[in-house]
C-alpha cells in the first residue's frame, strides 16, 4: 500500500472515529434530554390531576374526563389510572377498549414503598406517584406515548447520519489531495535520487528547508551520496595502488626472465636470476597476504574479540619476536607507571590482531629512526588504557598526517625506506575494532609519537 493511500486512510479513520463519538454524544445526550423532560411533563400531568380531583369538590370525574380531552394535544396517548388504598380504580381517562399500559399489584406496591417510580411499558412510558392527603391516600399512574419525542430524535438521527457520511467523503477526498501535497517534496527527492548515476556522484539534493523533516531526510541523502563518493574514490585509488604495487615484482620477474633467456648463461648467473626472483615473489606473498588481513578486518567484526588480552605481555612477546628477526632494532618498553590493579593492563579483543598492530607501529618506528630505536610507554586506568610508539626519526609533515592511515599513502620522506604503505591503515582498522583510536603528536626537535587510546565499555 502507498503512503499516500495509507495516510488517505489513517486520516479518514481518525476524522470518522472524532465525528462518530461527537454525534453518538449528540445523540446520547438529546435522547437523555428529552426523556426526562417527558417523564417531567408527566409527573407534573399526573400531580395537577390528582391534586384538582382530590382537592377542588366540584370537579368530578365527568368534568375531569373532558377538561383531560381538551388537552390531548400536549401528550399522546395518555393513560391516567388512579387507585385508592385498597387498589380499586377511583378515576380513569381511558376504556376497556383504549387501555394501554398494563397494571398490577406488585407496581402499586412498589409506588407505595418509594413514592415515586417510572418504566417502560412497550412503547409507554409510565409514571407512578403516591399522594396522601388529610382523609385519603391514592396512587395515580400516568403513561403515554413521547411521539413528538421520538419523532425528534429519529430527525436527528437521520440528520446526523447524512452528515456524517457527507463529511467522511468530504475529508476522503481532502485527505487524498492533501496527502498529495505532503508528499510531493519526497517524490522530487526520489526522482532526484533516482537521476544519480555511478558516473555522476557529484550531483546533490537541494535542500529548500534545512528545518523540517524533508530538508532533513535531503541532508541525510547528501551525506550518503559523500561517503558513497568517498568510498568509489578510495576503491579508484585502492585498485589503482593495488595494480602498481603489483606491476613493479611482476615486470621485475618477467624482464629477468626474459634477460635470462636470450642466451645461455653458467649455473652460478642461473643461481642468482632465480634468487633475485623469490625474492620478488616473496615480496608479493608478503603484499598479498597484508591485503588480505586489510580486507579481513572490520569494524563491524565484534565476534573476533573473543579473548582477555594483556597488554604488558603482548608488548613483551612483539619486542622479543621483533628483536630476534631484526638484531638491529633497539626497542625500550617503559613500564614504570603499572597500574595498582593488574586488571587494568588487559582488554577484550584478539591477541593476533592486536599483536599485528604493534609489530607494524614497532617496525616502523625503527625503520625511521636515526638509531633504529622505538621508546613504548603504557599508561593505564580504570577507564582506559594509553600505549605511545615514539621513534626519533626526522617526523611526519604536517599536510601529510591526515593521509597515512589511507591504503598505500606514502609520504615523501619514505622514498628510501621499502613499504607498501598499508601498515598503518591496518593499524587504524584494528585499533578501532577494539574500540579505540590512533592520534600522531609530533616531537620536538624531531621524532614522532602514534598514541593508542583503548576505551572499556
Amino acid at each position: 500500500m502507498q503512503i499516500r493511500t495509507r495516510l488517505t486512510i489513517q486520516f479518514l479513520l481518525l476524522v470518522s472515529g472524532i465525528l462518530a463519538v461527537t454525534f453518538f454524544a449528540i445523540y446520547f445526550f438529546t435522547y437523555y434530554n428529552v426523556t426526562e423532560d417527558f417523564y417531567d411533563r408527566l409527573r407534573s400531568k399526573a400531580r395537577s390531576t390528582t391534586e384538582l380531583l382530590s382537592t377542588v369538590p366540584q370537579v368530578n370525574p365527568e368534568v375531569l374526563r373532558a377538561f383531560e380531552g381538551s388537552n390531548r394535544d400536549l401528550i399522546y396517548n395518555e393513560n391516567i389510572l388512579i387507585f385508592d388504598e385498597r387498589n380499586r380504580l377511583i378515576y380513569t381517562n381511558t376504556t376497556a377498549q383504549t387501555k394501554s399500559i398494563h397494571v398490577s399489584n406488585y407496581w402499586l406496591d412498589e409506588i407505595r414503598k418509594s413514592g415515586q417510580i417510572r418504566y417502560t411499558d412497550g412503547d409507554y412510558k409510565v409514571v407512578g406517584l403516591y399522594y396522601k392527603y388529610p382523609f385519603t391516600r391514592a396512587v395515580v399512574m400516568l403513561g403515554a406515548q413521547d411521539l413528538y419525542g421520538q419523532a425528534n430524535l429519529s430527525n436527528l438521527k437521520t440528520l446526523l447520519t447524512v452528515i456524517f457520511f457527507i463529511v467522511v467523503i468530504i475529508v476522503g477526498l481532502a485527505g487524498w489531495v492533501f496527502a498529495k501535497r505532503a508528499l510531493r517534496p519526497i517524490s522530487k527527492v526520489m526522482n532526484a535520487v533516482e537521476g544519480i548515476l555511478p558516473q555522476r556522484l557529484d550531483i546533490r539534493l537541494d535542500i529548500p528547508n534545512q528545518k523540517d523533516e524533508i530538508g532533513r531526510l535531503s541532508t541525510t541523502f547528501n551525506k550518503l551520496l559523500d561517503r558513497i563518493e568517498t568510498a568509489f574514490q578510495m576503491q579508484k585509488i585502492f585498485v589503482a595502488n593495488v595494480s602498481h604495487e603489483l606491476k613493479n615484482p611482476l615486470t621485475k620477474i618477467r624482464s629477468q626472465l626474459e634477460v635470462s633467456m636470450l642466451k645461455e648463461r653458467s649455473p652460478e648467473e642461473y643461481k642468482i636470476t632465480i634468487k633475485s626472483v623469490l625474492e620478488d615473489i616473496q615480496e608479493l606473498a608478503q603484499l598479498s597476504n597484508t591485503l588480505l588481513e586489510l580486507a579481513k578486518v572490520s569494524e563491524d567484526q565484534r565476534d573476533l574479540l573473543t579473548e582477555i588480552v594483556r597488554i604488558d605481555d603482548l608488548l613483551w612477546d612483539c619486542r622479543q619476536g621483533l628483536s630476534q628477526a631484526n638484531p638491529s632494532y633497539n626497542i625500550l618498553v617503559d613500564l614504570e607507571e603499572l597500574p595498582e590493579d593488574d586488571a587494568w593492563l588487559e582488554i577484550a579483543g584478539n591477541s593476533t590482531l592486536l599483536k599485528t598492530a604493534f609489530l607494524n607501529l614497532m617496525d616502523n618506528a625503527c625503520k625511521f629512526s636515526e638509531n633504529q630505536t622505538v621508546r613504548i610507554t603504557l599508561r593505564a586506568s580504570a577507564k582506559k588504557l594509553i600505549l605511545q610508539f615514539s621513534d626519533s626519526g626526522k617526523g611526519i609533515p604536517v599536510q601529510d598526517q591526515s593521509l597515512i592511515f589511507q591504503p598505500f599513502y606514502r609520504g615523501d620522506n619514505t622514498a628510501n625506506v621499502k613499504g607498501y604503505g598499508i601498515g598503518l591503515s591496518l593499524v587504524e582498522r584494528i585499533v578501532k575494532l577494539h574500540n579505540g583510536n590512533v592520534s600522531i603528536q609530533t616531537n620536538l626537535p624531531k621524532g614522532t609519537t602514534f598514541i593508542l587510546n583503548f576505551s572499556r565499555l
